[in-house]
């Protein structure tokens, strides 16, 4: 799948945003997480080892003193992220005409660096989940051969 990065300029910044929510000893959830891996995710996606290794490092920097906080909210996030995406092609909304195939698929892309953060971070990621993403991905690929998105 092709990869498409966001504009970055719309959203805060997100390893500010997970460093003052580290800093005030505040609630590190999700969407702290979600910023943070996509940023990173798309480094590496876009094969951009230097920018995603320099992302790393600052990451690890600022969640050092709140690790277990980080890990729980970037379980959370992959979890919902993936569940979005095996609910998103169950075959009864595939055959629908109105199915809309440009949003999996942007949200699959999106997943996918939220996945290849966390393997650069050393973040396991349940096997039992990557298969059910991977029988999704199998119930999408006949559509996406049939109808390419967008």
């Amino acid at each position: 799948m092709k990869h498409r990065s966001q504009n970055s300029s719309q959203a805060p910044e997100p390893f500010a945003d997970l460093a003052q929510a580290c800093a005030a000893r505040g609630r590190i959830d999700r969407l702290h997480a979600r910023g943070v891996l996509l940023a990173i995710g798309e480094r590496i996606l876009a094969a951009d080892e230097l920018g995603a290794t320099a992302l790393v490092d600052r990451l690890r920097a600022i969640v050092a003193a709140r690790e277990t906080d980080w890990l729980a909210a970037v379980r959370d996030e992959i979890l919902m992220a993936a569940t979005e995406h095996v609910r998103s092609v169950d075959p009864r909304f595939l055959a629908r005409p109105d199915y809309d195939l440009t949003y999996t698929v942007d949200a699959r892309e999106a997943l996918e660096a939220r996945l290849r953060a966390a393997e650069a971070l050393s973040i396991e990621v349940e096997p039992a989940l990557l298969e059910r993403l991977a029988a999704a991905d199998r119930l999408l690929e006949p559509l996406l051969r049939s109808r390419p998105p967008g």
